[in-house]
């Protein structure tokens, strides 16, 4: 415990009593007496050493194994690592006292906690020195230290060295007991540096202790020790003290030249994998310190060290951590040795055997990678593990096993479990103990009846909200209730696979198994869950128009995501080899997209009729030379109900290049019709026809004012012709002919009133006279018309705005008489409320 400046005078250990302590003073006395009753009960205080016993403890600048000695109030402790020793007084639980060390002194409070297993303390110059009681000195390793042989005493310089870590102790002053420090002449750095410093030394060469030879009659012994993988060596110097050997320390600066020297003779790692499984020794050091049953992670760090190129793909996802966990388990009973018995040498042409059996072996082989050679356990040794840890199971844990104390998984924590039954439940039939075939067999009956079960309740919400699609297709209610239950067995033989720890054939089997009934159950449900949606927004008539057509051309081409995901997803847990096939698929395309010409065609046909809307579902439209009513539009074809209430599908490609009368879309009727008249109609009679049929289109309430014309456009064969050129206010075809009914028969009485009869052409001779003009209606329509001259109201080439005011909307429709009750008024047509009675479509092929 080097000081700084112990100019600082350590704290008065007496109390300081506060105002509030004075007036509930006896409050708290009773607290604490309480207080240290419950405390006088509990087990450690009860065997309670005081300051008694060995401590590890810590300081800022190092850390040493201190032991204590309390006599009374006398407290002395020595801690020869650093030639430090403390004296003090102890209060209970307080130690006011002095340290000295390397000829420098301080004073200190301690105070140990209350269960008596460690202390904290606070020097005079403000640092802190902490400590924890040695109840077991050796129950992280679990054996005596030996020094009756330089290789007993190298051995244990080694095991100690290497273990440092896995325990909750410091134990490299342990190892320093173990260097005859009287040896040293002078030195820079702490004891506890200087044996860190000669274990680096140690560590990079490669040798077994226990081959050390020297014989009893000897007081001294040097050791030659080799590197792997060089000719370097390193001298080692042992001396014989009390009949306890001890290492010779060589000057720090001969260790620090030494140790450079092994580093630059071999040649390093190029990468932080390859410096882990750079050589026997590095590959297996890494395996036993970082994995970690119960860490899935730390499988990351080991996994590069197992050669899995004899398993399958899904053995090496689900199967390599208990293969780790098997490894590591059977060479903590076999016994690892230390880490320099195991070679170093990262050229090493050989395979290194650390165990051998009958049954099989635990091999490092060098492999090579795109980075380099690494070493890995050989596929043998992988593929015989099993059987290997079944045969020594039954030893007990080594003592010189790295990382025992690691937690189980729960594979292993199941096996053991039946390890410590009967015999008969460890038993091996075939690749599996019986345990595991009688939980495989668990787990399938368990599964099942999971799924009967389960299905029915998942199930029970899908039928009620499906309920009527499902009645319509009792296929997709037994579709769904299956996958249901395929899906809930596949996820339960999943999840008992862990704590079953299948052997690599039968996990295959199980695994493909479980994870294809997985995939197909979600593409079954997930096609019928579609169709079931799309068919219930249609029954509802959630959506109208073409956002049905959305919904058929989204429900499409989620069934083909679902199916190729699902295809893929397969093809990947089975291992077939699709990924060559979508490469193909990219090299033949153009092959593929010829193929799938039409459908292709379809699809995008189906789309613009969507997005550019020509026609919708309902819509009464003309396509070619065919009429009809759309009902539907899909991702393939458009399909019409014809006027024969037949049903034509048309594929979409042919149907978006067809030229579409979309009789839906238009605002009002066109009438367009030609009245024939004799050529003995006189001219004034025809100007009296021509102003009348005029006046009778302006008046009628359901024509529209503009465009509208009615002309006199010349000569026919047997007639003169007369063009009526209008629009009728209306979409609906049925009221469309009703209203021009009206109009051609209020037409035969303007063209009676006029005196005027209708021509035909005809070859008949009639015998008998020619029906006579009406002369009085003649000379009326002559009279009218000379009228209108005279009063320069002559409605020719028009009528004036005034008159057309005047007449707009003064005729009553339906004409009187008509069984239908509703009149088309001047209001009706100012406020659009008032529709005009729909006609029913006659059954015909006419427009």
């Amino acid at each position: 415990m080097h000081p700084t400046n112990l100019s600082n005078p350590l704290l008065a250990s007496s109390p300081v009593q506060c105002p509030f302590v004075r007036q509930h003073g006896q409050l708290w006395t009773r607290v604490l007496l309480i207080v240290a009753v419950l405390l006088s009960s509990l087990p450690a205080m009860a065997a309670d050493k005081g300051w008694s016993g060995q401590w590890d403890s810590r300081w800022r600048d190092g850390s040493a194994r201190i032991t204590m000695t309390q006599e009374g109030n006398l407290v002395t402790g020595v801690y020869s690592l650093y030639d430090g020793r403390v004296e003090g007084i102890a209060d209970g639980r307080e130690l006011l006292g002095r340290w000295w060390q390397d000829g420098q002194t301080g004073e200190f409070l301690a105070v140990r906690s209350t269960d008596g297993l460690s202390f904290t303390a606070r020097l005079a110059d403000g640092e802190w020195w902490t400590g924890v009681r040695v109840l077991d000195d050796d129950r992280a390793l679990g054996f005596d230290i030996e020094q009756s042989s330089p290789a007993d005493t190298l051995y244990y310089f080694m095991l100690i060295m290497n273990s440092t870590g896995f325990g909750s102790m410091e134990r490299k002053s342990e190892a320093s007991r173990l260097v005859d420090w009287a040896a040293l002449d002078y030195r820079k750095i702490s004891l506890l540096d200087y044996t860190e410093l000669i274990y680096e030394v140690l560590d990079q060469l490669t040798f077994r202790a226990l081959d050390l030879n020297s014989s009893l009659d000897q007081t001294s012994y040097q050791a030659v020790l080799k590197q792997a993988g060089s000719n370097k060596t390193f001298k080692l110097n042992f001396s014989k003290i009390n009949d306890e050997w001890f290492i010779e320390p060589p000057p720090e600066d001969d260790l620090r030249a030494e140790l450079a020297s092994l580093i630059n003779s071999r040649p390093t790692a190029t990468n932080r994998k390859m410096a882990n499984f750079a050589s026997p020794r590095a590959t297996l050091k890494t395996f036993m310190t970082h994995f970690d049953e119960t860490n899935k992670s730390s499988l990351n760090q080991v996994v590069d060290g197992l050669d899995q190129s004899e398993m399958s793909e899904l053995s090496k996802r689900y199967e390599s951590n208990r293969i780790a966990g098997y490894l590591k388990r059977a060479m903590t009973r076999v016994g690892t040795p230390i880490w320099q018995e195991i070679p170093d040498d990262m050229q090493r042409p050989d395979p290194y055997v650390l165990f051998e059996h009958p049954m099989g072996s635990i091999v490092l082989a060098p492999t090579q990678t795109a980075t380099g050679t690494i070493w890995q356990f050989t596929p043998e040794s992988l593929r015989n593990i099993r059987t290997l840890y079944g045969i020594v199971d039954d030893l007990p844990l080594s003592s010189s096993a790295a990382g025992v104390s690691q937690a189980t998984s729960a594979y292993f924590t199941v096996r053991d479990f039946f390890g410590r039954q009967p015999d008969l439940w460890t038993e091996r039939l075939g690749p599996m103990e019986l345990w595991q075939w009688l939980g495989l067999a668990v787990a399938l009956l368990l599964s099942y009846v999971m799924g009967r079960v389960i299905s029915v309740w998942i199930s029970l919400p899908i039928l009620k909200l499906f309920h009527s699609n499902l009645g319509e297709h009792p296929f997709y209610k037994n579709s769904l209730i299956w996958s249901l239950r395929l899906l809930l067995i596949g996820v339960t033989l999943r999840l008992m696979d862990e704590p079953l720890g299948l052997p690599d054939l039968i996990e295959t089997v199980v695994l493909t198994t479980s994870f294809s009934l997985i995939v197909i159950a979600l593409t079954v449900m997930g096609l019928i869950l579609i169709n079931l949606m799309t068919a219930h927004i249609s029954r509802v008539q959630a959506l109208a128009g073409n956002n049905i057509t959305l919904v058929s051309l989204m429900a499409g081409i989620l069934r083909i995501t679902v199916v190729i995901a699902g295809i893929l997803v397969l093809a990947d847990l089975l291992e077939v080899p699709y990924q060559g096939v979508l490469a193909g698929l990219g090299v033949g395309g153009l092959a593929v997209a010829l193929a799938a010409q039409s459908t292709l065609q379809n699809f995008i046909s189906g789309i613009t009729l969507y997005f550019d809307k020509p026609i919708a579902i309902g819509d009464y439209c003309r396509f070619g030379s065919r009429e009809g009513t759309v009902e539907f539009i899909g991702m393939r074809s458009t399909r019409i109900r014809t006027l024969d209430r037949t049903l034509v599908t048309v594929p979409n490609s042919e149907f978006s290049n067809m030229q579409l009368e979309n009789y839906a879309k238009r605002d009002r009727m066109f009438l367009n019709t030609t009245l024939q008249v004799r050529y003995e109609t006189t001219p004034d009679q025809l100007r009296y026809l021509l102003a009348e049929i005029r006046r009778l289109l302006i008046a009628h309430p359901k024509v529209a004012a503009d465009p509208l014309r009615v002309r006199f456009t010349g000569f026919g064969e047997h007639s003169l012709n007369i063009n009526i050129f209008a629009y009728v206010r209306t979409d609906n075809r049925s009221e469309y002919l009703a209203i021009q009914e009206d109009l051609l028969l209020r037409m035969m009485d303007v063209v009676e009133k006029a005196g005027a009869q209708f021509a035909f052409p005809s070859m008949v001779y009639y015998e008998a006279q020619d029906t006579p003009h009406d002369e009085a209606k003649v000379k009326a329509a002559e009279m009218a018309v000379s009228k209108w001259r005279e009063q320069n109201n002559l409605p020719f080439p028009d009528f004036s705005w005034q008159e057309k005011s005047e007449v707009s909307s003064t005729l009553d429709y339906p004409p009187t008489g008509s069984a239908v009750t509703e009149r088309i008024t001047a209001d009706s047509i100012v406020n659009p409320e008032k529709k005009a009675p729909d006609f029913p479509e006659p059954e015909d092929k006419g427009k």
